[in-house]
Formats: C-alpha cells, sequence, structure tokens
C-alpha cells in the first residue's frame, strides 16, 4: 500500500497543462479545446491521467518523461462576454485501480465569449457616413439585401423574381436588391433589430461575419464607440469583442 501511495503520488507529480481556445468561441456553440498535458519529470513517464475540463474528460494513457501530449475536447459555453475556464481536475488510479489521486488546477486566463449569430438583415441609416464623408446607403445590384420591389423589365435574373408578390399582381414584381460588393459599413448597435439588446448583438455579430466574409469592410458605432470599416481578421475580432462586452463592465469579474 505505500509503494503504491508513493508511485500513484510520483505518477501525477510535476504535471503541468495548457489550454488553448479558439480565437472565436459562441455563445452555446460547440467549439474545440486542445488540451496539452506537460510532464516535467526526468525520471518516469506519466501513467493513466485523465483530465476534467468543465465536466468533460479527456485520458490520456501515457505521457513520456520531459514530454507532452495534447487531445481535445468538445465544449460549449454559455452567456457573452469576459469568460473563464471552471476548475481543472487531474485524476489518476496508477498503479493499482484502488486509490484516486487527484491533482486540481486554475486556469487563470479569460476569454471573450462572442454572442451567437442570429440572421437578420441591416438595419438602414442613410446619416451614416465613413471616414470619407461618403454616404454608406447602398447602390443598386443584384447581391446585397431587398432595397424594394419593382417591376420586371426583362432584364434582370429571374431569380429576382419575387413570385408570390407577383401572384397578386397582373405583371412579375422583381426584388431590387442592394450592391454591397466592397461597399463599407458601419453597423449601429442601437439600431440594430431584436426583441432585446441580446438579441440585436446577436444580430450584429451575424452581419459583422456575413458582410465581412463577402469583401465587405464594416465598421461599428454606438455608446460613445465608433470604429471606422476595415477587412481584416483582426478588425473582425476587434468588433465582435465590442459586441460582446457592450454594456457589461470591463474587468474580468
Amino acid at each position: 500500500m505505500a509503494v503504491s501511495g508513493v508511485f500513484g503520488w510520483l505518477n501525477i507529480h510535476r504535471l503541468a497543462l495548457h489550454i488553448e481556445l479558439s480565437d472565436e468561441v459562441y455563445d452555446g456553440t460547440e467549439t474545440f479545446v486542445i488540451v496539452t498535458l506537460e510532464n516535467k519529470k526526468s525520471i518516469m513517464p506519466a501513467f493513466l491521467i485523465g483530465v476534467k475540463l468543465d465536466g468533460e474528460w479527456l485520458k490520456f494513457n501515457l505521457v513520456n518523461r520531459r514530454g507532452s501530449e495534447s487531445g481535445s475536447l468538445a465544449l460549449r459555453f454559455h452567456g457573452r462576454g469576459y469568460s473563464t475556464l471552471t476548475e481543472t481536475v487531474i485524476q489518476s488510479r496508477f498503479p493499482i485501480n484502488f486509490f484516486i489521486r487527484s491533482k486540481f488546477f486554475k486556469i487563470p486566463e479569460s476569454f471573450v465569449l462572442f454572442p451567437a449569430p442570429r440572421s437578420c438583415y441591416a438595419p438602414v441609416d442613410p446619416t451614416v457616413r465613413n471616414g470619407r464623408g461618403e454616404s454608406l446607403a447602398c447602390s443598386r445590384g443584384f447581391d446585397g439585401d431587398v432595397m424594394k420591389i419593382n417591376n420586371y423589365t426583362g432584364y434582370e435574373p429571374l431569380k429576382l423574381i419575387h413570385w408570390r408578390i407577383s401572384a397578386k399582381h397582373d405583371e412579375f414584381k422583381v426584388k431590387e436588391m442592394a450592391d454591397s460588393r466592397g461597399q463599407p459599413l458601419i453597423l449601429d448597435i442601437e439600431l440594430l433589430p431584436g426583441a432585446d439588446l441580446n438579441e440585436a448583438l446577436s444580430c450584429g455579430v451575424f452581419l459583422v461575419n456575413r458582410y465581412i466574409r463577402q469583401n465587405r469592410p464594416v465598421g461599428l458605432k454606438g455608446g460613445g464607440l465608433l470604429l471606422q470599416p476595415d477587412l481584416s481578421k483582426a478588425h473582425r475580432l476587434r468588433l465582435l469583442t465590442e459586441l460582446a462586452l457592450y454594456g457589461k463592465h470591463s474587468d474580468c469579474s
């Protein structure tokens, strides 16, 4: 029993955990978390290690001395704003399946949990202008949002025919779309549609991701904030972060 206890203690001694999350973690959406178990011992490997993170288990059968092994867990987090991982536990039944030895870790790093994207249309605000003083009102095109319904002239693509409205008239009606290609847009948080603030912010997340994927620069305003339109990944993450933290304290508590 004494020898078993010593070997069991040595087995989980000098183990370190490293947690890596994606750049984008959304409320209620499954995301993969990379868990790396590092064995800092120079004498013996670590055997039969279980890592518990947010209620899910990950098994490591063998981690060589001065080595490391990685695995992934699919987790869901809830809420928006700053979040942290719960206390993490390392357990092992080595060398015999009689005693369970545990070691607890605190993960000090916080991360920002983005609102879950919610499909919606961008609000129209013709008073919003970009950094050059140019109106952000949309011009006519074939790939943006619906601007209005017009009569069919024979030149529009058939996919633009609004069949339900056309059935009520003696002629075909077509959807006149906004040409959104490359045209900058500033989203006003106070104008985003939604039954409450959280729904509006989820709409904002959807629009930011949608338009930047379409190569359309997006900016953000609201609550004294004004971010000019841009297309970079760092800018997109900044927009999502501002939406996640909107109306919350700046600290992590």
